[in-house]
């Protein structure tokens, strides 16, 4: 059985591999995905490993904090305000999104390169069971902070990576409609050291 298999055998969910590269790109036979939206590519990652690069995603946020358009910044402090955030306040959730700096390649969904985070959708109570664990393992309460906007793309799978702990989100409306997110579950991502230590404990696994 492979990580992965374990982590999902422990709790539940599908978990998917999340690879960003910063230097040479695969060249294995991948299937390429256009115009769609990060949480998308996600779902249809279960199926079809992708592998995405700058001018493949449709979403203003994403292209944002992947680091691959600057340039949208001041769309999305206008679309946040016209939603129903001051100005002041828009400007600054736009601020404060987690980013990626540097010059990213790409991101590998699912490829077989090893992976910096896993990300998946789990139902309440497969995340407290992950949450157990990661108290008995670490020996620490896990500290999360929420927002309602750029969810799966930016709360999860950027904090998650540049931030090296686990990230949740609800889910914006966008990640539930594109992403096929369903009303009971949740977007977690974890660092892909951390998933190993929480299913490394085979004992732990059988109490929780």
């Amino acid at each position: 059985m492979g990580f992965v298999e374990e982590l999902e055998g422990q709790f539940g969910g599908r978990w998917i591999g999340v690879k960003f590269y910063f230097g040479e790109l695969p060249t294995s036979n991948i299937s390429p995905i256009k115009d769609v939206r990060f949480c998308e590519a996600i779902t249809t990652s279960v199926v079809h490993p992708a592998l995405l690069t700058s001018g493949d995603l449709n979403c203003r946020g994403a292209n944002y904090v992947f680091g691959w358009d600057e340039g949208v910044k001041g769309e999305m402090v206008e679309r946040f305000h016209v939603d129903g955030f001051n100005r002041l306040m828009a400007e600054k959730l736009v601020e404060d999104l987690p980013k990626i700096t540097g010059s990213l390649n790409g991101i590998g969904l699912n490829v077989k390169n090893d992976p910096d985070i896993l990300l998946s959708y789990l139902q309440p109570g497969q995340i407290m069971k992950l949450l157990r664990s990661y108290q008995v393992c670490l020996g620490e309460e896990l500290m999360v902070s929420l927002s309602s906007i750029v969810s799966v793309c930016g709360h999860v799978a950027v904090k998650s990576f540049v931030e090296n702990r686990i990230a949740i989100s609800f889910g914006c409306s966008y990640a539930r409609e594109y992403g096929q997110i369903t009303t009971d579950r949740v977007a977690i991502g974890v660092p892909v050291e951390v998933a190993k230590d929480l299913v490394a404990d085979k004992s732990l696994a059988r109490r929780l």
